[in-house]
């Protein structure tokens, strides 16, 4: 079994939340009760001094039965939890709300085991909300939250591996007067053209005293770029984001951050962003060829202006798309855009990772001219994988579209439909457009005046909600140009 996320890609994507908490985020406090009763408060246990591991996973996961039937979580919690050292709880949340007690205790129809029996440390069940609290995306997710509040993914580790995770000196408790930390960049990850970008921070004081100044400074390798005087008032563990500088770039670059002022731990004060992308020249014509995997509903796109706002997106998609080559074509003004692609699994289109048979899917994002690929900007295949892509491009220049024919370009998509489909065509002119759809005895069920459309790709919404199951024939005139194609509803 493999769980599906129904994410609209619309307010994925404007949200700017894509995919799970990046390592040196913020963990987000929850209070639960586990199976025995017991309340679990996380930042109660972080503000006592305890590292805390939480173990995201389902009844159903194969590869979290896998884990927990090695005894990692047992060992660790031996020999570091209550009974041992006394230094970390371990929390198992069991994130399916669809399971049931029985799975948990190995009696249900959809558990690889019984998770209760000799089980040291606290489960709790229903905890669906707090997976979504963390973005999650797959089981298992395993995080070690420090005493700061900061996680990192410490996964599938070995006793050895966690125990350096929890036990390094940057997850211990706050301890010293002075301590500024960089626990993350806040700042922009994609530059456009000669357009500035804004270097940013995440400050965190992890001193016992409250922290009133730093001066931050922005590195490019061995060159400044920047730099700020900080004032504020940050109490322990609280954050602040800091605009060190604004820059320009001419290509990829990493900078990095450093608390360039005294304080009592100089350990925490330095951070990396990443590297900052430039954007790829294209034509105004953009063409993204999508070929989905047997896991259609994981899969949600965007293209997004230099506003952040969503111009063309898509997906998640229906399991009748499964190997359906999807086409879309845009045409697009002058400036700076990002397409971003999300797999809520965090596979990519490689469905045989996870199934072993595929089908698996690849997709291209070109810049055309015509009908014909002036550039490629962006291809992906499997085996690859990827959670989350983030690409920028500069439309620069002006192509002519060629004029194909409607017969050429006209899709219908999902087909088969549930009862909402897309009409996809691409008109060569300006023209007047109209859409009828006709059973198999020829009697018209619906009509609808679209009006004029510009010239260019475009996409409309078809509904036959209200039609019984069947087929029937999708009838579009653009332009004095007429097509038909047929079109299954369930």
């Amino acid at each position: 079994m493999k769980k599906f996320f129904a994410l609209m890609a619309s307010a994925v994507i404007s949200a700017g939340a894509f995919a799970q908490l990046p390592d040196g985020s913020v963990a987000p406090d929850f209070t639960a009760t586990d199976i025995n009763g017991v309340e679990h408060n996380l930042y109660s246990y972080l503000d006592s001094g305890y590292q805390v591991i939480l173990d995201f996973s389902a009844t159903w996961c194969g590869p979290c039965w896998g884990y927990h039937e090695s005894g990692v979580f047992s060992d660790l919690n031996a020999t570091y939890g209550p009974n041992g050292t006394n230094e970390i709880r371990i929390i198992k949340l069991e994130s399916d709300d669809q399971t049931t007690a029985d799975d948990l205790n190995g009696t249900g129809a959809n558990t690889q085991g019984d998770w209760v029996t000799g089980t040291t440390y606290s489960i709790i069940d229903n905890a669906a909300n707090i997976f979504d609290a963390y973005s999650n995306s797959y089981y298992p997710t395993i995080y070690t939250v420090c005493p700061s509040r900061i996680l990192s993914e410490s996964g599938q580790a070995s006793v050895a591996d966690h125990a350096a995770i929890f036990q390094a000196n940057s997850c211990s408790a706050a301890s010293l007067p002075n301590d500024g930390a960089l626990v993350g960049y806040a700042g922009e990850t994609v530059a456009c053209g000669d357009a500035p970008i804004s270097l940013a921070v995440t400050l965190m004081n992890m001193g016992l005293d409250a922290l009133t100044s730093c001066t931050i400074t922005a590195y490019d390798g061995t060159t400044v770029v920047g730099s700020t005087d900080w004032m504020g008032n940050l109490d322990t563990y609280a954050t602040e984001e800091v605009l060190v500088t604004t820059t320009t770039i001419d290509a990829s670059t990493e900078f990095t951050f450093e608390i360039t002022s005294s304080d009592d731990n100089v350990e925490n004060n330095a951070v990396a962003s990443g590297l900052v992308n430039t954007s790829v020249e294209s034509t105004n014509n953009v063409r993204f060829t999508l070929n989905l995997d047997a896991y259609p509903g994981e899969v949600a796109w965007a293209i997004l202006n230099d506003m952040g706002n969503v111009v063309e997106s898509g997906g998640p998609y229906a399991a009748g798309d499964v190997g359906v080559g999807f086409v879309y074509d845009w045409t697009l003004d002058l400036g700076c855009y990002t397409f971003v692609i999300e797999d809520a699994y965090g596979d990519g289109l490689h469905a045989s990772w996870y199934n072993g048979t595929g089908p698996d899917g690849d997709f291209s994002l070109d810049a055309m001219d015509g009908n014909a690929v002036s550039s490629n900007l962006l291809s992906y295949s499997s085996p690859d994988e990827y959670a989350l892509i983030e690409f920028p491009f500069e439309v620069t220049s002006v192509s002519d579209v060629d004029e194909a024919s409607l017969v050429e370009t006209l899709a219908v998509f999902p087909n088969p439909t549930q009862g909402v489909s897309n009409i996809q065509f691409t008109s060569a002119v300006a023209a007047n457009a109209t859409m009828e759809v006709f059973n198999l005895v020829g009697e018209r069920v619906a009509a609808q005046e679209f009006g004029t459309l510009p010239a260019g790709a475009h996409r409309l919404e078809l509904n036959l909600e209200a039609m019984k199951a069947g087929v029937y024939l999708v009838n579009l005139n653009a332009g004095g140009e007429t097509s038909t194609m047929r079109l299954t509803k369930h």
